[in-house]
């Protein structure tokens, strides 16, 4: 439900959030395929072709030959074929934040940095936080810090279970121009985002706020784009990075008000799919705040209160 709603708030913000705020984030779209390797993953995937035809979206299962006609660069290598799955969206992960923060602004948000190292608190009731020497007053407070959410756990008394996931990508420039096409396969993928440029990724490592680069990781993902896309075999290596991701310990965001700290929330621990998630999580979370309920989403999934005390 929060994928689906994310997908289609993405579409409606594409239309409006470049003009409200000057930044172009770089939405996009494009067809994708999901490769299937073994035998079971052809099954799942005709199934899922089959759903997907059946609910009148052009879902359907390619051979290689297919695949390769379509995206005229896609050759599968060893894989026994491919689902083609809804176009998917896509963004510039940076300049979407930045388009979001200047919007804000543009309406009358002030945006303050600085380290936070506490939630002020009075009666049961927050009062502000505390950002150096300083106390910012508050009534309310949305803890949403990433990985970095767990510090919260004893500035609330509530065990906030969140993990960094790392994980690593690498873009390149091909020889040729390629066709906009996207693939994935076992939680790794191939996005392009502009004809002269592909990323690839991506790692899911535990190595605690660990945020630097490896050969090994960029050769396990250059080895899975080429092994797909023989295409790519002379690409251009043009970066490699790394990024932390929020992971909860149950795998499901944590969001909503904070049992016993009236003007406490949490907005964390959405893994991978933070940025596709973030509308519907944004949504949610001021109508939660402003009127004590949401009817955008079912928060009981999310409720912070789930994992018991600190």
């Amino acid at each position: 439900e929060l994928q689906r709603r994310g997908f289609d708030m993405h579409m409606a913000l594409a239309s409006t959030l470049p003009r409200e705020s000057g930044v172009d984030y770089g939405f996009a779209q494009s067809p994708r395929v999901s490769l299937a390797v073994t035998e079971a993953e052809e099954i799942a995937a005709r199934e899922t072709a089959e759903v997907l035809s059946t609910a009148g979206i052009d879902g359907r299962w390619l051979d290689l030959a297919e695949l390769h006609q379509m995206t005229g660069w896609i050759d599968g290598g060893e894989a026994r074929g491919a689902v083609l799955l809804e176009s998917g969206g896509y963004v510039d992960a940076y300049r979407y934040s930045l388009a979001l923060v200047t919007a804000a602004e543009r309406m009358g948000a002030t945006v303050r940095s600085g380290k936070v190292s506490g939630v002020v608190q009075q009666g049961g009731h927050v009062t502000g936080v505390r950002v150096g020497d300083e106390v910012v007053p508050a009534d309310v407070v949305v803890i949403a810090m990433g990985p970095w959410s767990l510090e919260a756990s004893d500035w609330l008394g509530l065990r906030v279970p969140v993990e960094p996931l790392k994980g690593q990508i690498v873009k390149v420039r091909p020889q040729q121009p390629l066709q906009t096409f996207n693939f994935g396969h076992a939680g790794n993928y191939g996005v392009v985002k502009s004809p002269e440029l592909v990323f690839l990724g991506t790692t899911e490592e535990r190595s605690g706020f660990d945020v630097g680069i490896t050969t090994e990781a960029r050769d396990e993902i250059l080895a899975f784009g080429v092994g797909f896309a023989s295409e790519l075999k002379g690409a251009e290596l043009i970066e490699q990075t790394a990024c932390l991701r929020p992971l909860s310990e149950d795998g499901v965001p944590i969001m909503g008000a904070v049992p016993g700290i009236e003007g406490a929330y949490l907005a964390t621990g959405h893994g991978r799919q933070g940025i596709l998630q973030s509308p519907p999580s944004g949504l949610a979370m001021a109508e939660l705040i402003l009127n004590g309920e949401t009817k955008v989403l079912n928060m009981t999934p999310f409720d912070p209160g789930r994992f018991g005390p600190a």
